[in-house]
């Protein structure tokens, strides 16, 4: 697995999931940390770091439909960290649903005005896909690099499903991965609610996900 960096311009059709008082007060928005997202389901939860233009705050911004802040933990002049909450609204989950890919999204990432940066983590065949698919919705690409991919315990979960997190800290929780282990495939059913087969299935699948992350290059 490779992690790519892509900077690119902002296309029209970019640009329209924003208003046009959003980027009078914001000069940049960086990603710290993703903590959840899910293009299928249009969500995402994360940390960032929000710059504003000379003369306005974070209390100015008008955010898109669907997004907001939930908690502001820093804010040093023009410049705030925060904890913030996006839904895609019906009208683009069309467009979010495309890039519900097998990839983990990284960071830098940051937003400005007339370009934003992505990096992502992936197999090649996944890079291409997404590749093709940023030219096509955010815009023509100035600049792409690519190195080894490096995981913190966040990028992993995050690359997850949502049922897979579940079942897998489920099972972290219930202590089926200590040595020896304190409940059993059938108990962890059990406080699931979901049938041994499925339970499993989940767990190989997350397990599976992560050690091929991990050793990606061995």
């Amino acid at each position: 697995m490779r992690k790519m960096t892509i900077t690119c311009q902002i296309s029209d059709l970019f640009r329209t999931f924003y208003t046009a008082r959003f980027f009078e007060a914001v000069k940049s928005i960086e990603l710290l940390r993703m903590i959840r997202l899910d293009f299928k389901e249009g969500t995402k939860l994360g940390i960032a770091k929000i710059t504003c233009n000379p003369g306005f705050s974070v209390k100015d911004i008008e955010f898109p439909e669907g997004g907001e802040i939930i908690a502001i933990f820093q804010e040093t002049g023009d410049e705030s960290i925060l904890l913030f909450k996006g839904t895609a609204p019906p009208s683009i989950m069309h467009i979010s649903k495309l890039f519900a890919r097998d990839i983990i999204w990284s960071t830098p990432t940051i937003l400005y005005k007339d370009k934003i940066t992505y990096s992502i983590i992936g197999e090649e065949k996944e890079l291409k896909y997404m590749l093709r698919l940023i030219k096509l919705i955010l815009g023509p690409i100035e600049d792409i690099a690519y190195e080894k991919a490096t995981f913190g315990p966040y990028d992993l979960i995050q690359s997850l499903t949502k049922k897979q997190q579940e079942i897998l800290v489920l099972a972290k929780k219930a202590g089926y991965y200590h040595n020896p282990r304190k409940i059993t495939l059938d108990d962890l059913s059990l406080l699931s609610g979901l049938s041994k087969a499925t339970v499993g299935e989940h767990l190989r699948k997350a397990e599976n996900h992560v050690m091929n992350s991990v050793l990606a290059g061995y």
